[in-house]
């Protein structure tokens, strides 16, 4: 009875992975980028499919600059066997201001937050598809545009709102993990949108238009967003 559980479960997330795959690939997206901020750790058994269908988004080359994929690993699964090597209490502390602006009971694993304004279970491909599908037709309140540089990028922005951050994340692609303790022992765990570094570069006021240069790793991507300091809403997003 046990395997059989077990195979029906197995099959259940193939199943949710093909849909997932080909879910991406129909996507009916609006013409404004949509910031996904998912957060995960290698410590939880959870998050594998979620990591999964953000790579698919990530290398959806139909999504590309459509869909700005984020992975935030937090670190509160270190002290239950493995340190995730890419955790930082700054990415827990980050879904912590999420979970006080969304008044949610607590944070979790895996979550996906959807332009900072709606959050749901990471693996949710219907929940997160239509989540995209709308608010790539919310009309920005600013914009953002990121010119590549010599080891750098720079980052120009404006929006009509006052207090409102700009956000520059840096992330890496292609990390593999061989996992040798805690819940995912002995898988080999693959991560795209890793997030590395998140600089809040300025706060506009409404009137002002920034430019800010930010230095970029060799073979890391550029990420950047105008966020309501009141709400968490992103309301203008780029990636180079």
């Amino acid at each position: 009875m046990k395997r059989v559980v077990l195979f029906l479960l197995f099959a259940c997330v193939v199943v949710a992975m093909i849909f997932a795959e080909e879910r991406t690939s129909t996507l009916n997206v609006g013409e404004h980028p949509v910031v996904l901020e998912l957060f995960t750790s290698q410590g939880c058994s959870s998050c594998p499919p979620a990591d999964e269908l953000l790579r698919r988004i990530a290398q959806n080359p139909q999504l590309r600059g459509k869909v700005i994929p984020l992975a935030f690993h937090v670190d509160y699964w270190n002290q239950l066997g493995w340190r995730d090597p890419f955790s930082s209490p700054e990415w827990s502390a980050r879904q912590v201001e999420y979970v006080r602006a969304l008044k949610l009971s607590s944070a979790y694993t895996p979550q996906v937050v959807v332009n900072g304004t709606r959050q749901m279970v990471g693996s949710s491909s219907l929940e997160i598809f239509r989540a995209i599908e709308e608010e790539s037709r919310r009309a920005p309140a600013g914009s953002v545009t990121i010119t590549p540089a010599a080891g750098a990028a720079v980052i120009r922005a404006q929006s009509s709102k006052p207090d409102v951050d700009l956000i520059v994340v840096t992330f890496e692609n292609g990390a593999q993990t061989k996992v040798f303790r805690g819940e995912n022992t002995g898988k080999t765990l693959s991560n795209d949108a890793i997030v590395r570094s998140l600089k809040r570069m300025a706060t506009l006021d409404g009137r002002n238009t920034v430019e800010k240069r930010v230095d970029v790793r060799a073979n890391y991507g550029v990420a950047a967003f105008l966020q309501e300091r009141g709400t968490r809403r992103i309301v203008a997003a780029a990636i180079q």
